[in-house]
């Protein structure tokens, strides 16, 4: 009977022994490369469309990079990471309101990533503190690589 717990036990640690990196799903997932400059749309539910850039630079599935909009004077960061396909990060803001009064804030995104297009979108939109312009709510974000 020992003998037969003392096989058990070995066979049971070798099995284990064999895969000590986790489940297959998890491991050997590549990032998408979104690395590049990228073009196209910020919308809000509460301000009008913008035309937006974005530079962006990676490492592995790490992100990071700053953006600007061609039509208004807002300007910012983004980082993140890419896991597969999706990326999910933060959108750092910063804009002059009509007054002159400079307004910042932060919204999280998130949302597929390919080789040449990508869409984020915040629910809660640009959070920051107080400005007299209402910050973006209701983020969609939709660049193209140039």
């Amino acid at each position: 009977m020992r003998l037969a717990l003392i096989v058990c036990v070995v066979a049971s640690v070798s099995a284990c022994a064999e895969n000590s990196t986790g489940p297959s799903g998890l491991n050997g997932v590549t990032a998408a490369n979104i690395a590049g400059t990228w073009n196209g749309t910020m919308g809000s539910s509460n301000n009008a469309t913008v035309q937006f850039t974005m530079v962006l630079t990676q490492s592995g599935s790490d992100v990071s990079g700053s953006w600007n909009s061609t039509t208004v004077s807002w300007d910012g960061q983004i980082s993140g990471a890419v896991s597969g396909s999706t990326f999910n990060g933060q959108l750092r803001f910063s804009g002059t309101a009509a007054n002159g009064t400079l307004c910042t804030g932060s919204a999280n995104v998130v949302g597929p990533a390919a080789a040449s297009t990508m869409t984020l979108t915040s629910a809660s939109g640009v959070v920051g503190g107080s400005c007299p312009a209402p910050l973006p709510t209701g983020l969609k974000i939709d660049v193209q690589r140039q």
